[in-house]
């Protein structure tokens, strides 16, 4: 591992890929855990009135996101994007220092997170083109590495915000969110080489209709299923362990900060095992626990039950976070900017979706058995994943005729 590792780290602007991840995990997660507090107690909005807000910003950087994929495969400078897309980002942030009107607010935030939308996966992207120039055949350890430093950055990003929020009150998290952000842009455009020229016409026309094409939706799908799931495990787990578990926060905390410290190393060793079974195969397993874990959760009667559980959670997360985005990316190998925007909309959609089906869910069923809901998902994302498909490994280049 170490060897193979090291490998990765000689390839040229891999590293400050890796910084760049690690800090753009940071700059979410120092203000994410308190937005809510931000808009209910500042703002003197309502919970459902956030939620709304949430909603508009994460979507409206979908189809921009996807618009500016295709173009940056057929060669609109990647490092340029990047650079202008986390100044974006940035701007966005800074917002929150200015502006505080709700209205103007969300229409401020709306413009420009869809503007700054296209950062992350053009950093895959980038990092793909990277390890393909150098034959290194260790993508997937390479997205693994990747999504290992996000991870990184997202866990240590809110001991970060507290000690901000507590010295310096919600303007100390802003103010360092926008910072980070300007930091990532400063080291994309000074340390990372550009992109060697493409061919655009031949690019577009090859991505012409992909949208339509079943061997890149199914994958799509199974994705937006599997993180719908996901998030509305996220959503209710900490609401079953008080309510339905009688635990208290701290053990909300305990259990969140496990699964967070085991997808790492996991996510490592999927990368390493990716050199011996397809990223299919990976995903397949990866349900397979996933499924499991759901399944426990509403059969528990005790938190340490819970508690172990996280195991199997933490595998599936680390699944579809490193091994998810290389199944897509080994079906358009020619398309890294398409496909790693495919994963990250899904990843989008997923989270809205999952945070609307999973509060349904649990109005409905309660807290223990909304995991029927992810049972059902995961089931279908599995199914999806198994149904024949006329060479389903085939790498997809050109797309099918419609």
């Amino acid at each position: 591992m170490l060897k193979r590792t090291y490998a990765l780290l000689l390839i040229p602007s891999y590293p400050i890929f890796l910084l760049c991840m690690l800090f753009q995990g940071m700059a979410i997660s120092i203000s994410a855990p308190f937005l809510a507090v931000y808009f209910t107690e500042e703002l003197g909005v309502t919970a459902g009135t956030f939620g709304i807000f949430t909603a508009v910003t994460l979507l409206s950087g979908v189809a921009l996101s996807m618009f500016i994929a295709k173009r940056s495969d057929a060669g609109l400078n990647r490092r340029r994007l990047m650079v202008i897309c986390m100044m974006f980002n940035a701007v966005a942030f800074a917002g929150y220092i200015f502006i505080h009107d709700f209205y103007v607010l969300l229409a401020y935030m709306t413009i420009f997170t869809a503007a700054g939308a296209p950062a992350m996966p053009q950093l895959f992207a980038s990092a793909r083109e990277a390890v393909s120039a150098s034959s290194s055949p260790d993508h997937a350890l390479a997205n693994s590495a990747l999504r290992s430093m996000f991870s990184l950055g997202f866990i240590s990003g809110p001991l970060v915000g507290a000690a901000l929020l507590s010295r310096f009150g919600f303007q100390g998290i802003f103010s360092a969110t926008t910072l980070i952000f300007l930091i990532n842009a400063l080291l994309v455009f000074s340390f990372v080489r550009p992109s060697a020229a493409k061919q655009p016409q031949q690019r577009v026309q090859q991505l012409a209709g992909l949208q339509r094409n079943a061997r890149v939706m199914i994958p799509f799908l199974i994705l937006t299923l599997l993180y719908t799931g996901h998030w509305a495990n996220s959503l209710n787990i900490s609401l079953f362990i008080v309510n339905t578990l009688g635990g208290t926060t701290q053990n909300v905390a305990s259990v969140a900060s496990i699964c967070a410290l085991m997808e790492i190393p996991f996510m490592l060793v999927l990368g390493l095992l990716s050199a011996k079974y397809d990223s299919k195969v990976l995903l397949g397993w990866g349900m397979v626990m996933g499924g499991i874990y759901y399944a426990l959760v509403i059969g528990v009667g005790e938190l340490w039950q819970l508690i172990a559980g996280q195991v199997l959670l933490a595998f599936f997360v680390a699944v579809i976070s490193a091994i998810g985005i290389s199944y897509i990316q080994d079906l358009l190998p020619d398309h890294p900017g398409y496909a790693s925007t495919l994963y990250t909309n899904a990843t989008t959609i997923g989270r809205l979706a999952g945070s609307l089906a999973g509060g349904a869910a649990a109005q409905w069923l309660g807290y223990r058995h909304s995991y029927l809901l992810c049972v059902v998902l995961v089931v279908c994302s599995l199914g999806l994943l198994l149904w024949p498909r006329r060479s389903p490994d085939e790498k997809i280049t050109t797309p099918l005729a419609s």
